[in-house]
């Protein structure tokens, strides 16, 4: 096998910075490596068994998370998000949201000649949203199982906004998980992995790459618990923020226009988001760079205007990018998409009916183009349509 697999896809990727892994492997003297389960383009993400456990009881399983290490910059950035973890983890373990974001158990360093690997232990995680929809007809979750799912969600940004002062900046379907509901489904999967193990890829340096092994199947449960993941690139919520944050698809106005954002752009990123799990599109699909070319940040600002309006002068005039989209007089410089093809209502197809309107007004609690005019988490957790039992 030559072609690039695996983390060799991702950008920038250099096999110096990935730990070689091989399963079978005891890491820490406690955890044994069973099956890969993921990848990104600074980590590889392992199902590993601990060794740390009574030999009459059932085998325990966990996550780890192997960051990539190759400069300052990288082991920086996981030290980061272990100190955020941390923080998360011991805020306000009574708060109701406390359970519902993704905490670590055990945390060490993993030395490969000079690199050094700060490997993150966590629970195992059955599946992200984008995969769980997959359960359902049309792969579309239902109007009532969301509800759920979303109720559990803005308890876990409450928590992380209110008590722990965080903005996550990378919300998304991706990085809201299902928990396992069974702990038996990850033996079934370390005991495959064994008896008929994926196919391989032999590196002419000695590493191998593992093919992931990430689909548990149908889960027993139709509506599971959900846990909020992935703190690499989350800041403290607590001093101003600016910069480039969220995937493109789900970025909020004020991070578009670099006019500094807050709690509140979490929440612009899961008002955008409902599309992926209720429509099973992305809402702002014109500008996803998996559909087209490239993302196009003054087509997706045309789009933002279709839905709401144009944008508001305090927003333009705190952006430091403004005058790449807008002339001196506010006026945009792209093309201007009409409002009877491109709104709230034409976009949703999959609900009909008074569950429909409600939804909708919903959503523009969180779709605003003034960061503090949008809903937080606790106030929208107060909203009817959550609670609403309506059929078509």
């Amino acid at each position: 096998m030559n072609e690039a697999v695996e983390e060799e896809r991702t950008p920038y990727y250099d096999p110096a910075r990935f730990f070689p892994a091989r399963l079978g492997n005891v890491l820490k003297g406690r955890y044994q490596l069973a099956t890969k389960l993921g990848y990104g383009s600074s980590s590889t993400i392992w199902l590993a068994r601990d060794l740390n456990q009574w030999r009459w009881l059932r085998e325990k399983y966990v996550a780890l998370k192997i960051n990539s290490s190759a400069h300052h910059s990288r082991e920086n950035a996981a030290e980061a998000e272990l100190d955020i973890l941390r923080h998360i983890s011991e805020a306000n373990p009574q708060h109701e949201g406390w359970g519902f974001i993704r905490r670590p158990l055990d945390s060490f360093i993993l030395e490969h000649g000079l690199a050094r690997h700060l490997t993150l232990v966590f629970e195992p995680l059955r599946e992200p949203l984008w995969i769980y929809r997959k359960r359902f007809i049309d792969d579309v979750i239902p109007s009532d199982v969301l509800k759920i799912l979303l109720q559990m969600v803005l308890h876990g940004l409450d928590y992380l906004h209110s008590e722990c002062r965080v903005i996550h900046t990378d919300l998304k379907p991706d990085n809201i998980m299902i928990k396992i509901e069974d702990p038996s489904i990850l033996e079934e999967s370390a005991r495959d992995e064994y008896e008929h193990p994926l196919p391989q890829k032999g590196c002419s340096d000695g590493r191998t790459i593992y093919l992931s092994r990430n689909d548990f199947g149908i889960s027993e449960k139709t509506t599971g618990i959900i846990q909020i993941t992935d703190f690499d690139l989350s800041v403290r919520g607590d001093k101003p923020n600016r910069g480039c944050i969220q995937a493109e698809i789900y970025r909020a106005p004020e991070v578009i226009l670099d006019a500094g954002y807050s709690y509140s752009a979490d929440i612009w990123s899961l008002g955008v988001m409902l599309w992926d799990v209720l429509e099973g599109k992305k809402l702002f699909k014109e500008v996803d760079p998996l559909q087209v070319q490239g993302y196009d940040e003054l087509n997706h600002l045309g789009h933002i205007s279709a839905l709401l309006g144009p944008p508001p002068k305090e927003l333009l005039d705190k952006g430091t990018r403004t005058d790449l989209f807008y002339k001196s007089d506010a006026q945009f410089k792209g093309t201007t998409i009409a409002l009877s093809d491109f709104n709230f209502e034409n976009s949703i197809r999959n609900i009909h009916g008074e569950d429909k309107r409600m939804l909708i007004e919903f959503v523009q609690r969180m779709i605003k183009w003034h960061p503090e005019e949008r809903s937080t988490a606790k106030e929208l957790l107060q909203d009817p349509w959550l609670y609403a039992e309506l059929g078509d």
